[in-house]
């Protein structure tokens, strides 16, 4: 997996947020570790419209603690980072739903008129708080509603390493985590996963600015 040196709210760029504290103590904000984003199906087309999603919670693939609620939190975190990014003009999240399989979701959101159905799974987990490393790991589904075909699926990765203090003759480093490690992975992940399916509809919301700029077909 590649390094990317990210906070929990932006991407450094010189890798790393730093500041001196005291003569003696250097302190950085710890980053997400991420490789790129695995995607393994994807539209051979731009959508005709700008599609409607209906977002389902994720089902765990591993063995945890309560594995279920955990992954319906994850899955809310991204459902969320998609709504504050504008990934879809209109996404709800299907929490009322209680699992998760492509044949549910994609009758379910054909009934409420949704466009595509999202699902997907968490992959690996392990929440280390301020101890150990955090690690997560999922897959994500997107379904035609209307064909039932498997239109986007892709897979990402991060991890957050503990806090960190390493002595030197004359300083010590220290690195700084985040109140909310695991957020700060599923924010990352989240915005890497959106970036494929905005691409996807760039060309329609620009079109959509344009006719706005110019009125439309309205006359004055």
């Amino acid at each position: 997996m590649d390094s990317v040196k990210e906070s929990a709210s932006h991407i450094a760029p010189d890798g790393y947020s730093s500041s001196l504290t005291s003569t003696s103590q250097i302190v950085w904000d710890q980053w997400v570790r991420k490789g790129a984003v695995q995607v393994y199906v994807h539209p051979k087309e731009e959508p005709v419209v700008e599609p409607t999603a209906l977002f389902f919670p994720f089902m765990p693939k591993v063995d945890i603690p309560q594995g279920q609620h955990i992954s319906r939190e994850l899955s809310r975190l991204v459902w969320q980072s998609w709504v504050a990014d504008e990934v879809f003009p209109v996404i709800e999240f299907a929490d009322y739903v209680e699992y998760y399989t492509p044949q549910r979701a994609i009758a379910l959101a054909r009934q409420r008129g949704a466009d595509l159905a999202i699902g997907g799974y968490i992959t690996n987990y392990m929440a280390g708080g301020s101890v150990s490393d955090t690690y997560v790991a999922m897959q994500l589904e997107v379904y035609d509603t209307v064909t039932g075909a498997l239109v986007w699926s892709m897979a990402h990765a991060g991890m957050m390493q503990s806090e960190q203090t390493r002595d030197y003759i004359i300083f010590s480093a220290r690195t700084r985590l985040p109140s909310d490690p695991t957020g700060a992975i599923m924010q990352a992940l989240s915005r890497d996963m959106g970036k494929p399916i905005l691409a996807w509809t760039e060309p329609l919301r620009r079109a959509e600015k344009e006719a706005e700029a110019t009125g439309g077909d309205k006359a004055f």
